[in-house]
């Protein structure tokens, strides 16, 4: 029993530190990973080598985010609580098009976020605006992937497919960008209604953090005017100490003192 017990969270606590010395290396290759992979869907790269720079990249990129999660995994010690916490890291190991949103656990586990409570809120916002950004960009290369190829298609770039989901997600609509095909058009309406959401909770999770932020200011400002005040009011009080320590008590007159009689010597 005492073994068992002191076993799992020795266990925990060497993946969490394995977390903590990998969160900036791992948020880094996210971003790499991402970046390539836009380039590279894109298809708009007509020059071999870099073509054959980002495929090498995404490669490599893969292979270390499939070492981390093995290793994490095995010095977890209980790997089945491991795999029912981090079950999206997995799938998303399986499917290439949902590791981005891994940069959102990457997020929460940089030391830079965990410093202070202002540290966690600002992590709180840009955890809420990357997902609004992700996805934006999740919806939009879906509806390009079904919409490039079919005929009277107008959203058959990459870029097209951001900007048209950028529109429809901030209810502007410009018209100039519209899925034909039913499953784009399907997509389409998630994403209406899923952009409501995220931009409610994207500006509702700003604006509380704004108020939050401006109601500990004036709350420090209170307490530095009720110090100044204090200050204020204790500095006659403490002057008169003073004065009265360099004066002393007050002491009735001494009588004035009657010299002794002369006495006569001794005949």
């Amino acid at each position: 029993m005492t073994e068992g017990t002191t076993t799992a969270p020795a266990s925990i606590s060497r993946a969490q530190r394995w977390e903590d010395r990998t969160a900036w290396p791992a948020f880094l290759l996210s971003i790499v990973f991402f970046v390539a992979s836009v380039w590279l869907l894109g298809g708009d790269e007509e020059r071999a080598w870099v073509v054959l720079l980002l495929s090498l990249t995404i490669v490599v990129c893969w292979l270390a985010f499939i070492a981390d999660f093995v290793v994490r995994l095995a010095v977890s010690g209980d790997r089945r609580t491991f795999l029912r916490r981090r079950w999206f890291e997995l799938v998303s190991l399986v499917i290439p098009y949902l590791r981005p949103f891994v940069i959102l656990a990457y997020v929460w586990r940089l030391p830079v976020f965990q410093r202070s409570s202002a540290a966690l809120r600002t992590r709180f916002v840009v955890s809420v605006v990357l997902f609004a950004l992700l996805f934006v960009y999740t919806g939009s290369t879906m509806v390009w992937l079904v919409e490039r190829h079919h005929e009277g298609a107008t959203i058959v770039s990459l870029g097209d497919a951001i900007w048209w989901g950028f529109t429809t997600i901030t209810t502007v609509g410009y018209g100039d960008f519209v899925p034909v095909t039913v499953p784009g058009r399907a997509i389409a309406v998630g994403m209406m209604v899923g952009g409501v959401v995220v931009l409610g909770v994207t500006s509702a999770t700003i604006i509380s953090v704004l108020t939050d932020q401006v109601h500990r200011l004036g709350l420090v400002a209170e307490q530095q005017r009720s110090a100044r005040a204090a200050a204020l009011a204790a500095a006659p009080a403490e002057q008169g100490r003073r004065h009265h320590g360099r004066s002393g008590p007050d002491e009735p007159p001494t009588p004035p003192q009657t010299p002794d009689p002369p006495t006569e010597a001794p005949r």
